[in-house]
């Protein structure tokens, strides 16, 4: 397990500088210039744009040959230092530190609403199979797989907070994070990030615990006379998560910049995903990279915890 491990962080780490290598390439093709966003005010002063772009270059060292900028950005990135904002004009560890809170509290919510109520109907979906009930949960499993959930999240807007007016069309920064306000606030982001999630826990558990609903040893247990409680809680349940889990795993590491980045910028959450969006159209190459950076660690980290706990969820399973 051991020689595994470091193994996989090797790997991880090799993963990680493409990413960041890929990912600096792409931006410095960009035909814009970090520049660009004072063109305007620069220009109302009477300044030559000419001038301008040339100084803030200049100043940002981002006239210099492409692969001098590579060589500092990775020399500084290995020592700590992710650079410096070009659009917010702050360290960029100072940017994430401030924005970091926004992202977290949307993904676990999200994931633990996606959770519990996926897990749930799944379990009584596959019990009471070809029911009323069955049949509305998958109908409704296949509906939440399929629908976007940036347009889910327009939709929720509109119903809920434009038209009947319960919640607001834009997040409020000034509540207090730990505060029924900030939760209440959360409602609408969590629901549309946590639909699609929720849809494929309910379709996966479904047919999972159906799998092993099958198995010898549930006969076994029952024939034993053990409550159908029991049977379904310790012996089924236990078998049917070890897929599920895999699959929780992944979503926590994939939404991160998937769903949620779309999310936050609906709702105008100031997110990673949000500030991520802005530094993109802005061209600050040094917000990108982390962010993108981040993103890629954690995935690569769940996956390492999922392999990891799935020798402790399943004895039978070891890596050689």
């Amino acid at each position: 397990m051991r020689a595994y491990i470091i193994r996989r962080l090797i790997y991880a780490a090799i993963i990680a500088w493409g990413v960041v290598t890929a990912t600096f390439i792409l931006l410095q093709l960009s035909p814009n210039s970090p520049a660009d966003r004072y063109l305007a005010s620069m220009s109302a002063r009477g300044s030559d744009p000419a001038q301008v772009i040339a100084a803030i270059e200049s100043r940002y060292g981002v006239n210099r040959p492409i692969l001098v900028q590579y060589g500092e950005y990775m020399t500084n990135l290995v020592r700590g230092d992710w650079g410096w904002s070009l659009s917010t004009s702050m360290p960029v560890m100072e940017l994430i530190k401030k924005h970091w809170i926004y992202s977290f509290q949307l993904i676990l919510l999200s994931s633990i609403f996606a959770a519990i109520l996926g897990i749930a109907i799944g379990v009584y979906s596959a019990i009471r199979q070809y029911s009323k009930i069955d049949y509305i949960a998958t109908f409704f499993s296949f509906i939440g797989v399929s629908l976007p959930n940036f347009w889910l999240g327009i939709m929720l807007i509109l119903v809920f907070s434009v038209q009947l007016g319960w919640f607001k069309t834009y997040y409020d920064t000034s509540l207090p994070i730990f505060s029924l306000a900030n939760l209440k606030a959360l409602v609408l982001p969590v629901i549309t990030l946590g639909t699609g999630m929720m849809a494929g826990y309910t379709r996966y558990v479904r047919s999972s615990v159906l799998d092993n609903l099958r198995k010898d040893f549930v006969r076994t247990a029952r024939a034993k006379g053990l409550p159908e409680r029991r049977v379904i809680g310790k012996h089924v349940l236990r078998n049917a998560m070890l897929p599920i889990f895999t699959i929780l795993m992944f979503d926590l590491g994939s939404i991160v910049f998937g769903g949620a980045y779309l999310t936050e910028v609906i709702f105008g959450i100031p997110g990673l995903g949000r500030i991520s969006f802005n530094a993109v159209f802005a061209n600050d190459y040094p917000v990108v990279i982390t962010i993108t950076l981040i993103g890629a660690l954690v995935v690569l980290i769940t996956n390492l915890v999922t392999d990891i706990a799935y020798t402790w969820l399943d004895p039978r399973v070891r890596y050689e």
